[in-house]
């Protein structure tokens, strides 16, 4: 769908930040069949249908990592809320050339995320359609320190989710009563140390054929497909090490989404 902007407190972009963002950005190009384009801040945008659906920035980091930033009015204050709850500031709030304003936090668990303020972009332009971002979510292993950490932050409340997967514990975020992101549980499917983050989830209409091209592109499957309760799902970790998932939702849960 075309979203043409975003209520506080929500997920609203969603960036790859790679040591070798040429390479990073002719991948998902390819996986996703995206154009790119040049931001004046140097990021490259990726667009689906002449909309803005994601972005690459270069890191000197050697991993790559997809950063996903919630939607703020005053970056300073959530700046503040992050520190008093117990997290850390690793970028103050800044200009990102004309487009908006940014800082990056990492909660008390060490998962990092970004807060966006809009001056003259918003965010992507289309979510929740094959080709776009569907779902953004923590994955901790500490669910009431998520919970209070978030709440604190962003208001958010915290209730165990409704995915028809019942197999694992899921949580949502509730923000105005409207579901905006979730959270994720770490179990003994997840390597020892794997540290908490954010992921990023994108929507596509056909998993086998996602993962055949992936692997074509010089990416690599992690797992997959699996069922998710919703539909066929697929980890992919990209040739700079930036790691995806991907869902195929059932036609029929489609429908009622849409």
């Amino acid at each position: 769908m075309r979203v043409r902007g975003y209520a506080a407190a929500t997920p609203c972009w969603s960036v790859l930040t790679s040591p070798a963002p040429a390479t990073a950005a002719a991948f998902y190009a390819g996986l996703f069949g995206w154009t790119t384009s040049a931001a004046e801040d140097g990021t490259t945008l990726f667009h689906l249908r002449d909309l803005i659906v994601a972005g690459v920035a270069p890191t000197p980091s050697e991993r790559a990592a997809w950063l996903t930033y919630i939607a703020v009015d005053d970056p300073e204050a959530t700046a503040q809320e992050v520190t008093a709850a117990g997290g850390t500031v690793l970028m103050p709030p800044t200009d990102i050339a004309t487009r908006g304003r940014a800082a990056l936090f990492a909660d008390p668990s060490g998962a990092v995320f970004g807060v966006w303020q809009k001056i003259r972009f918003a965010g992507a332009q289309i979510h929740d359609e094959p080709g776009s971002i569907c779902w953004s979510e923590v994955v901790t292993r500490d669910v009431p320190a998520s919970a209070a950490f978030y709440g604190k932050v962003f208001g958010w409340i915290d209730q165990e989710g409704t995915s028809p997967d019942t197999i694992h514990e899921y949580h949502e975020w509730i923000s105005n009563n409207r579901v905006v992101g979730g959270l994720s549980i770490m179990d003994a499917n997840y390597p020892p140390g794997t540290p908490h983050h954010w992921r990023t989830i994108f929507s596509i209409d056909d998993c086998a054929g996602f993962m055949t091209r992936a692997t074509d592109l010089g990416g690599r499957v992690l797992a997959g497909p699996v069922d998710a309760g919703i539909g066929q799902a697929c980890s992919i970790l990209d040739p700079t090490g930036g790691m995806i998932l991907a869902i195929e939702v059932v036609p029929e849960l489609r429908a009622l989404m849409g």
